[in-house]
């Protein structure tokens, strides 16, 4: 199943293994600066974990001394842990906040909680700074209360330290924190621009999203989305936190539409957008646009238009969450990849500022296409003359293009598409699947 894949709430997928050796025992906060030492730690599987002096003290985290977790071989989940002196109650204060330092973006970090034997909570996060301090959350809002007593670290999860430079990371002032600061929980539709609602957002498998100034109006909020190099396919950023919106996503028989106002950097992005229940369910519909071009468009996700193989929307069933996955299908690149989006509405949301935007070359897609799926273009008018040749060269298909879709009604395979651009013939090549 896709919500196996690349579902969000999959983000903190259950890790099976449990350490429960004994250690001294500590409480939240934990800042380094006094009575937290190396004796409280539990080291496992090639981690280890010490109490340093602050190697690179910046404005984020001027503070003396910080811990350090060093992995040199061993397992692919290795670290340290810390027992409290009490389980965690996660009714008010639902996040662990703790500052990072790391010699690389991009690198998953796992906090995970451990209790009674059997039973564990856990979350990644991907950090966005490197060789710099920064801040990070992990939202553990669904997590058991009283139930909790260790708090796990694994940096650099699924990967094999070698314990040089490269596998030592330092962490700070560990605090247990309600990251909603006492705002209310967002609802549709999302502007980013209401003070008074939680604007955290909540990204998985290798993206970063935070509320930046609109690169194009420095009057306007709206949501950046950074897919880093280790991003996996399906990395996504879900619209809100993990306790979703307020209300349910109001689809009725009549209104079935997302509408969002999208920043890419190329036409032809694909953009999927997921409806889901609170706690997994098998009903998690999922749709896909393209862009049509580079810079901001406002696009529309019919949820009645579901991906082939995925759920049906179910209208008995209430959908909380929503899930962008920006790039969807594609790796992170070197060097990551900036997207915006602002505006969310449920129907038909403004067009708000200049939409308009000339592509810089012409474009076919979506590429690989499936069978039986329209392919679309831009970077030319309505309509564009083609021709399609197959691998041995042969002609295959020869008609007019139109930008906002044309069945080409080809077998699977490779072909070549020749079509009039705004500055003469394009040559493409296409894989239809």
């Amino acid at each position: 199943m896709l919500f196996e894949r690349h579902g969000a709430l999959l983000a903190g997928a259950f890790f099976v293994f449990n350490f429960s050796l004994a250690t001294a025992q500590v409480s939240l906060p934990i800042d380094f600066e006094s009575g937290t030492t190396v004796e409280a730690f539990t080291d496992f599987d090639g981690g280890t974990a010490a109490v340093v002096a602050n190697p690179a003290p910046d404005d984020v985290n001027a503070s003396a001394t910080v811990g350090q977790i060093v992995r040199d071989g061993g397992a692919a989940w290795a670290g340290s842990l810390i027992t409290l002196d009490a389980p965690l109650d996660f009714s008010d204060a639902t996040s662990i906040r703790m500052k990072v330092w790391s010699p690389r973006a991009g690198v998953r970090i796992k906090l995970k909680l451990e209790g009674p034997p059997e039973l564990s909570y856990e979350l990644d996060q991907w950090n966005t700074t490197q060789g710099g301090w920064e801040e990070m959350h992990w939202n553990f809002t669904n997590a058991l209360s009283m139930t909790f007593d260790k708090l796990v670290f694994m940096f650099d999860f699924e990967a094999t330290g070698d314990g040089t430079d490269q596998s030592t990371f330092y962490f700070d002032d560990i605090e247990q924190v309600d990251a909603s600061n006492g705002l209310a929980q967002i609802d549709l539709p999302c502007t980013f621009e209401d003070e008074t609602l939680d604007p955290t957002t909540y990204d998985f498998w290798g993206v970063a999203s935070q509320i930046v100034e609109d690169p194009t109006n420095p009057d306007n909020q709206v949501v950046e989305v950074v897919k880093m190099e280790t991003a996996v396919s399906w990395a996504g950023t879900m619209i809100g936190t993990i306790k979703g919106f307020a209300n349910p996503i109001p689809f009725t028989e009549e209104e079935k539409t997302i509408s969002i106002r999208v920043w890419t950097p190329a036409a032809g992005t694909p953009i999927l957008l997921k409806a889901e229940m609170i706690g997994g369910n098998p009903f998690y519909p999922e749709t896909i646009q393209y862009t049509s071009q580079s810079g901001w468009e406002t696009l529309e996700w019919n949820f009645g238009n579901e991906l082939p193989g995925t759920p049906e929307l179910e209208l008995g069933f209430p959908h909380h969450l929503l899930v962008i996955f920006f790039g969807f299908g594609e790796e992170g690149v070197e060097g990551g990849t900036t997207y915006y989006f602002d505006n969310v509405y449920f129907g038909e949301g403004p067009v708000v500022g200049v939409e308009d935007v000339a592509v810089a070359e012409p474009v076919l897609f979506p590429n690989p296409l499936r069978q039986g799926q329209p392919l679309m273009g831009a970077g030319f008018g309505q309509q564009t003359d083609a021709l399609i040749l197959d691998a041995m060269g042969r002609t295959a298909w020869q008609e007019t293009i139109d930008r906002n879709g044309t069945d080409l009604g080809l077998e699977r395979g490779a072909y070549t598409v020749v079509f009039q651009g705004a500055q003469g013939l394009e040559r493409q090549r296409l894989l239809i699947q």
